[in-house]
């Protein structure tokens, strides 16, 4: 069987692996909705954390303590902080919201990045993309109609969330470029598990033995996930598999209409196609620009090597 999907082409290896992430993804924030009819949203993050946590050291330490070798911690402690927050912002939003909002509102993360990445890295924004943050922005005032009395403060949650994602991702950009994926999946899980212990102290209640096994289930969810998400990004191109991140949407609509009977408002649609549609056009943006510095840096290196001057023959070095 593996052999079997070894031998697809990328782009149906990258399709597999794109749909399991989306699907695991939807699945993930039902699993942590009904965890938060029992305990507390903060209390769930500890859980997603602690049980992920179970899932994924036996396989990150079997060579030994090596993934834990690094020069960057404090990167790694500013990067968990951030990631609790996202957490914590998140899982709120599933607990007080209804899903589809949520997560449409939590489509702004390549939004926000773009911004951040502008003001913390120097990177340039020219006017397509700026144009396009302008859409995405729209997209998000349309769903929450500010003025609007049916407007509440939870929907500021997945956008709280969707900054700190996005400041864990500038963080995720910088130590990868030294540090290798297990040792920066590991340190998030070593380092949010006491840290979001500490919040949910505040707020705790003995779970229920449904609480826990969805909890349980849920961190496996996101485990998957990740999983998904990096072959998918490992076999084909960033700009093709990011679409598939958007599938989220009608997964989680259509599970939150039959378990919940949650039915999306009429102002979700739109919302959501300017939002979707910003950030891959930002997301494609990026890939092409990528791919365009990569082909000059080979050409500069060719041309480099071009100009080395040959090597001395043995008569010259006497």
């Amino acid at each position: 069987m593996r052999s079997w999907f070894n031998g697809l082409p990328p782009y149906l290896q990258a399709t597999a692996f794109g749909l399991m992430a989306s699907i695991s993804a939807a699945v993930f924030s039902v699993f942590v909705r009904l965890a938060t009819e029992h305990i507390h949203p903060l209390q769930a993050v500890f859980f997603r954390n602690f049980f992920g946590l179970l899932f994924i050291a036996p396989l990150a330490l079997r060579a030994g303590l090596t993934p834990l070798k690094t020069k960057r911690f404090p990167m790694f402690c500013l990067r968990a902080i951030l990631s609790m927050g996202a957490m914590s912002f998140w899982f709120s939003a599933i607990a007080y919201m209804p899903l589809a909002e949520a997560t449409a509102l939590n489509f702004t993360v390549p939004l926000f990045g773009t911004i951040l990445a502008a003001i913390f890295l120097g990177e340039t924004i020219r006017k397509y993309r700026i144009a396009a943050l302008l859409v995405g922005f729209c997209g998000v005032l349309v769903i929450i109609r500010p003025g609007d009395e049916a407007v509440q403060l939870a929907s500021l949650l997945p956008i709280a969330a969707a900054v700190c994602m996005a400041s864990a991702g500038l963080t995720i950009k910088s130590l990868s470029r030294t540090e290798n994926p297990t040792t920066i999946i590991l340190y998030m899980m070593v380092l949010t598990t006491p840290m979001t212990l500490i919040p949910a102290l505040f707020v705790w209640q003995t779970p229920s033995l449904e609480a826990i096994l969805l909890m349980v289930a849920g961190a496996f969810m996101a485990n998957l996930t990740q999983i998904g998400n990096t072959n998918a990004f490992r076999v084909y191109d960033y700009s093709f598999v990011i679409g598939f991140n958007y599938l989220r949407l009608p997964f989680v609509s259509a599970i939150a209409l039959v378990i919940f009977g949650e039915v999306p408002e009429i102002w979700l649609l739109p919302g959501a196609v300017l939002i979707v549609g910003s950030a891959l056009y930002i997301a494609r943006r990026e890939a092409k620009l990528n791919r365009e510095a990569n082909r000059l840096k080979r050409g500069l290196s060719a041309t480099a090597s071009d100009l080395d001057p040959p090597p001395a023959r043995n008569e010259d070095r006497k």
